[in-house]
C-alpha cells in the first residue's frame, strides 16, 4: 500500500514536470526566440537609420556652428610702376682671338692675361726670318726703277726717248714701289697687335712655339660698355623698345643703369623667346664678361595691390590667383599676375580696385562659399 502511494506521488511528479515542460518551456522558448528575431530586424534596419540620424546630427552640428570663419584684409589699389624681369648674364661687346696671317716661331709675348691694352699694341711678335731681307731686295729694286725712270724722262724731254719708253720705266718704277709695299706689310704680319681697346683674356702661345696661318696668340676682350644679353617672352617683348632705360642686378647686390640696345626681331625656334640686349657703362672693368643678372626695365604703370606671397593660390586648372569676399561673404576667385617682386611681398595686378582679401584660411574654402570673415587691423566681423 505504501508503495503503491510512492509510485502515485511520482507520476504527480512526472505529470507536473511534463506539463512544466509542454507548456512554459515551450512558451518561454518561443517568446525568446520572437524577441531575438525582432531584436536581429532591428539591428538589420538599424545602420541605415543611425547613419541617416548621424548625417543629420553634423549637419545640425554644422548648422549650429555657422559658416566657416576667415580672416581678410582690405586692400586698394595704387598706380604701380611696372617692370619686366629677365633672367641673364653679362657679355663683352666683343671679343677677338688674335690670330696669325703669316708663320713663324714665337721670337716675344708682350702680355700677360688680365692685361689691359690699346688698339694697336703689340701682343705677340714673330721672327721676321728673311722677311727684312726680302724688304731690303725690294727697296734696292724700286731705287734703280726710279733712276731709271728719272733718266728716261730726261732724256725724253731732249727728244731722244718716246713717250712709250717713259711709260714703261714709270710702270716699272711702280711695280717695284708695290713690291717694297708688300714686303713691308709681310714684315709686319710678324707683330700681332690689339685690333681695339680691351683686355687680354686668355694667352694661346709661349716663346718658341711655331705658328701657322690662322693660329690663335690671345683673346682680347672689350668690356667697355659691356653687355647683359638675355631671353624675353613672347608675352612682354611688344612692351620693349630700343633706347629705354633699364637696369641690371647682378648677383653680388650691385645695380647698374643702362638703356635698351637691342630687341631682337625673329623669335629663338627652340623656346619661342626673343633676344634682349642691355648696354650698361663699365669704364673702370667693375663687371665681369658671364656674370648672371637680372634685366629690369620699367614699362607702363598699372594698378596693382602688395601681398604676401602665401595668400597666392591656384585653381582647379593651375591658374594663379587670390581668393576674396564679395559684399555678401561669398568667396571669390580672381586670377593675378605678379608684377614685381617687392622683397617682403609681390605686386600683383587682376583684382578689383577695392578688394577684400582672405588672408587666413583661403586653402580651406572655395569659390561660391559663405563665409564668416574677421578683418585684420580692426578685429570687426562681417
Amino acid at each position: 500500500m505504501r508503495l503503491g502511494r510512492n509510485v502515485t506521488t511520482a507520476l504527480i511528479i512526472a505529470a507536473v514536470v511534463i506539463v512544466w515542460l509542454a507548456t512554459g518551456k515551450q512558451e518561454v522558448g518561443y517568446k525568446a526566440s520572437a524577441a531575438d528575431t525582432s531584436q536581429k530586424t532591428a539591428q538589420v534596419q538599424t545602420p541605415g537609420k543611425n547613419a541617416k540620424g548621424k548625417e543629420q546630427s553634423n549637419s545640425d552640428e554644422q548648422a549650429q556652428k555657422g559658416p566657416f570663419k576667415v580672416r581678410a584684409q582690405k586692400m586698394t589699389a595704387v598706380p604701380h610702376a611696372a617692370e619686366i624681369v629677365i633672367h641673364g648674364r653679362t657679355q663683352a661687346v666683343r671679343a677677338v682671338s688674335v690670330k696669325s696671317e703669316t708663320s713663324g716661331t714665337v721670337a716675344k709675348v708682350d702680355v700677360e692675361k688680365g692685361t689691359l691694352v690699346k688698339a694697336g699694341d703689340i701682343i705677340c711678335e714673330l721672327q721676321p726670318d728673311a722677311r727684312l731681307a726680302q724688304v731690303a731686295q725690294a727697296q734696292a729694286a724700286m731705287k734703280q726703277a726710279q733712276l731709271e725712270y728719272q733718266a728716261s724722262s730726261k732724256l725724253a724731254d731732249k727728244g731722244y726717248r718716246s713717250p712709250t719708253d717713259v711709260a714703261a720705266s714709270k710702270a716699272k718704277l711702280d711695280s717695284a714701289a708695290a713690291g717694297v709695299r708688300a714686303a713691308e706689310i709681310e714684315l709686319e704680319r710678324t707683330k700681332l697687335r690689339a685690333p681695339f681697346d680691351g683686355v687680354v683674356d686668355d694667352r694661346m702661345v709661349e716663346v718658341g712655339d711655331f705658328m701657322q696661318p690662322g693660329g690663335a696668340c690671345a683673346r682680347v676682350v672689350d668690356l667697355d660698355p659691356i653687355l647683359v644679353v638675355g631671353q624675353v617672352s613672347e608675352r612682354d617683348v611688344d612692351q620693349l623698345n630700343i633706347g629705354e632705360p633699364g637696369h641690371a642686378k647682378l648677383m653680388d647686390g650691385s645695380d647698374h643703369e643702362g638703356k635698351v640696345r637691342f630687341v631682337a626681331r625673329s623669335a629663338d625656334q627652340a623656346t619661342r623667346t626673343f633676344r634682349i640686349e642691355l648696354e650698361l657703362p663699365n669704364g673702370d672693368g667693375a663687371v665681369r664678361d658671364g656674370e648672371t643678372a637680372d634685366i629690369r626695365v620699367p614699362v607702363k604703370a598699372v594698378m596693382a595691390q602688395r601681398l604676401s606671397p602665401a595668400i597666392l593660390g591656384l585653381d582647379d586648372k593651375g591658374v594663379l590667383g587670390v581668393r576674396i569676399v564679395d559684399a555678401t561673404n561669398v568667396v571669390r576667385f580672381f586670377p593675378v599676375t605678379v608684377i614685381a617682386d617687392a622683397g617682403d611681398g609681390v605686386w600683383v595686378s587682376g583684382l578689383p580696385e577695392q578688394a577684400t582679401v582672405i588672408t587666413v584660411g583661403q586653402e580651406y574654402v572655395v569659390p561660391g562659399q559663405k563665409v564668416e570673415v574677421a578683418l585684420e587691423g580692426d578685429g570687426a566681423k562681417s
